[in-house]
């Protein structure tokens, strides 16, 4: 799919953005349904987000990616803004910092309009942009009808969903959202020394004692309600208890419960110091 960015990455940002906000057909015109704003300022305030929307609150316009426009750094490698993406590695990267040590956290990674109350890591990236970046990879994400909302919903697996009913999932929940595999890494450096750490090892369990397991995470891509990007509105990217709001869930023992995850103060990066976040598709995904 990126093979062919080099002449026409604007019109193909604008096909990805619009093919997943408004389930369209395939076509260069943009969508009625989703609206070039007036302007392509960042978004970057629930307030601001609320304002460029024409009818509802966290409404993407595919201008608003196009006017960033997809650069080839180096061949396979391309840039949207601050987001990377590797189409031999299959990676997607993006900068984040530290944000919370302590206390109960439901999130690995927010927004930095979204819940930092609760958020380990914190960035300033626009989660459409690392949505657009997977997209331009072909992860896929959970697509389904069973839950309430309309548009390309994740559906819970057979044996926790009734085939036919309207289900909604709770935050949390014991269900586990479908989606594409991945890993999830974290770097930072100080004085020339490079860390890297999987993002499992910056969160610890307080039920268990222990570090949270290698992870199991998975690339759902979040929601749309009324052509609401749920996922740009709330500000929700990674998430350690069931949200499928985020773009990212984990999926392992843990999900069902918001009181027993915690930063592991052992393994975070300094406060005043650029971590870079990189999710990773599973080598073992099947190639399209």
């Amino acid at each position: 799919m990126l093979g062919i960015v080099r002449e026409r990455s604007g019109m193909l940002l604008e096909v990805v953005l619009a093919l997943y906000l408004g389930g369209l057909t395939l076509s260069a015109q943009p969508s009625p349904s989703v609206r070039p704003t007036a302007e392509a300022a960042p978004i970057n305030s629930r307030t601001q987000l609320q304002q460029d929307s024409a009818s509802a609150p966290g409404e993407i316009s595919p201008n608003s990616v196009t006017n960033t426009p997809l650069k080839e750094v180096r061949p396979g490698v391309f840039q949207l803004g601050e987001v990377r993406i590797d189409q031999g590695l299959q990676t997607v990267s993006f900068p984040a910092r530290l944000n919370l040590s302590r206390g109960p956290m439901e999130y690995l990674l927010v927004a930095a309009w979204g819940k930092t109350h609760e958020s380990i890591l914190e960035t300033e990236t626009m989660p459409y942009r690392i949505h657009a970046a997977m997209l331009l990879l072909s992860a896929n994400h959970g697509e389904g009808t069973n839950l309430v909302l309309r548009h390309h919903s994740g559906k819970v697996s057979g044996d926790e969903a009734a085939p036919g009913h309207s289900q909604f999932i709770s935050h949390p929940s014991k269900r586990r959202l479908p989606g594409e595999k991945i890993t999830l890494e974290v770097k930072w450096s100080v004085n020339g020394q490079e860390t890297r750490r999987r993002a499992a090892e910056l969160v610890f369990n307080r039920k268990t004692k222990l570090v949270m397991r290698n992870g199991t995470w998975v690339y759902n891509g979040s929601r749309m309600a009324e052509d609401i990007f749920l996922a740009e509105l709330d500000g929700s990217i990674v998430s350690l208890v069931t949200d499928p709001d985020a773009l990212i869930n984990q999926t392992g023992p843990g999900r069902d419960n918001d009181t027993i995850w915690t930063a592991n103060t052992n393994n975070l990066p300094p406060a005043d110091v650029p971590v870079e976040v990189t999710i990773k598709l599973e080598k073992t995904r099947a190639k399209r």
